[in-house]
């Protein structure tokens, strides 16, 4: 795992007027062409705990609202974008308005939420969004999670540019390079096969302020599973876990995942 932070989907806000635009929680507005993530400077982002697996993304925020008078807006989540047709199980119902089993509490309670979907070119984007108040001087508690859209490789192709754009996403280190090199061998009936969990964060520019305190954790299915992912300060809390924790955080880049996966050919 390298030492350098790459980088969240979270939540954003909707306060103005036209198309669609990926991201982390944020405010919005309903436009003649969709929802369209706007800046807030009156509401900050406290607290961000994320946990990343491969069957699971779970994400606690705490928000602020700075002003002494309620506000009343449209909150977005938008989905990792997948593909219409996907040429490979990528474990989601691709026809579901809500394949990734989104979820969303505020303050414990259960909260109802609508879908914005948009295709275009075989990929289809989606955002789910609802109206929040959020009172005046008080803090709020916001969590949601999902299941990821997988994507992954049944064996790990490291070669060439695909293996320079490997090391730069995933900041794979010259030792785990090694490991990768030495371990996948097909011919000798070891193989790798890697799985890869993208998550948006810079998103958090729509909210005031940098993110008071942000914790991610990044946890593997089974011990002898391998991940690598951009960071630094990054904490092994047990076999499987990692942790990562900053403070009046300001991501400057997305983050990406690999969990890699040993196994044995059947002769």
């Amino acid at each position: 795992m390298n030492k350098t932070m790459r980088g969240a989907v979270g939540l954003l806000l909707c306060l103005g007027g036209t198309p669609l635009v990926s991201a982390n929680d944020s405010t919005a507005a309903l436009g003649a062409g969709g929802l369209v993530f706007t800046k807030t400077d009156a509401i900050a982002m406290e607290q961000e705990d994320l946990f990343i697996s491969e069957d699971k993304i779970r994400v606690a925020y705490v928000f602020r609202n700075t002003t002494k008078q309620d506000i009343n807006t449209r909150v977005a989540f938008p989905v990792p974008a997948f593909p219409e047709e996907p040429d490979m199980d990528i474990g989601l119902d691709v026809k579901s308005s809500n394949p990734m089993g989104f979820s969303v509490r505020v303050e414990g309670k259960k909260k109802a939420f609508d879908t914005e979907i948009k295709k275009n070119d075989g990929t289809v984007n989606m955002t789910h969004h609802w109206m929040q108040t959020f009172p005046a001087g008080k803090s709020l508690k916001v969590v949601h999670e999902y299941q990821p859209a997988i994507g992954g490789e049944a064996m790990l192709w490291f070669q060439d540019e695909e293996r320079t754009a490997k090391i730069s996403k995933y900041c794979i280190e010259p030792d785990f390079e090694k490991w990768l090199d030495k371990t996948n061998q097909p011919d000798k009936g070891m193989v790798l096969s890697p799985r890869y969990v993208d998550y948006i964060l810079t998103t958090w520019a729509n909210w005031k302020g940098a993110i008071g305190k942000f914790r991610l954790t990044v946890q593997k299915a089974k011990a002898e599973d391998k991940i690598s992912f951009c960071g630094t300060g990054v904490k092994k809390v047990d076999a499987r876990t990692f942790v990562l924790e900053k403070t009046n955080f300001t991501p400057e880049e997305d983050l990406a995942v690999m969990f890699v996966h040993q196994y044995k050919l059947e002769n």
